[in-house]
């Protein structure tokens, strides 16, 4: 059994619903908040909910016992979560007056020295490589779940006969 592998499975289901709520309004705590509170809960927040629940479905139901995700499977989703951690955390948001346009860089440096614009860099970044890490783990999951069928095929056939 694959330490990583079982403690990641273990952690899916409470790690998911907590990065949901940090991208979601993880910005708050380093006082950045603004409209994207009710833009993400519309938006971002309904779709990682279904994508967390698709592949938290596919790892607890994969053969097996005990229950534990291949190392593959274990780094992508530990990527994921650690890229959905880095953009809630400098997610810029905005309001409605000129100067609330802010995000965790320009609360410590300022708006002088660029920080927003490193900031949606950063977003961006993270962004991308949870969508890569997450397609990596679904595409793992589905690998998987499709070389287990394929392993079970051929003694459930010489059963038949």
């Amino acid at each position: 059994m694959n330490s990583l592998g079982r403690t990641t499975l273990l952690l899916m289901i409470p790690l998911n619903l907590l990065l949901i709520a940090w991208v979601w309004i993880g910005r708050i705590v380093f006082g950045v908040g603004g409209w994207f509170f009710l833009v993400f809960l519309i938006s971002v927040v309904p779709v990682l909910l279904l994508a967390f629940l698709v592949t938290t479905i596919l790892a607890y139901t994969q053969h097996g016992r005990p229950r534990s995700l291949t190392r593959n499977q274990a780094v992508a989703q530990v990527v994921t979560w650690l890229a959905l951690f880095v953009a809630g955390a400098f997610m810029p948001d905005f309001g409605d007056t000129d100067d609330s346009h802010i995000s965790l860089l320009t609360q410590l440096f300022g708006r002088s020295n660029g920080a927003l614009d490193v900031s949606y860099t950063i977003v961006l970044a993270a962004g991308a490589v949870a969508v890569v890490a997450y397609v990596v783990l679904l595409v793992a999951l589905v690998a998987g779940r499709r070389t287990q069928q394929a392993a079970d095929t051929p003694e459930s056939a010489g059963r038949l006969r």
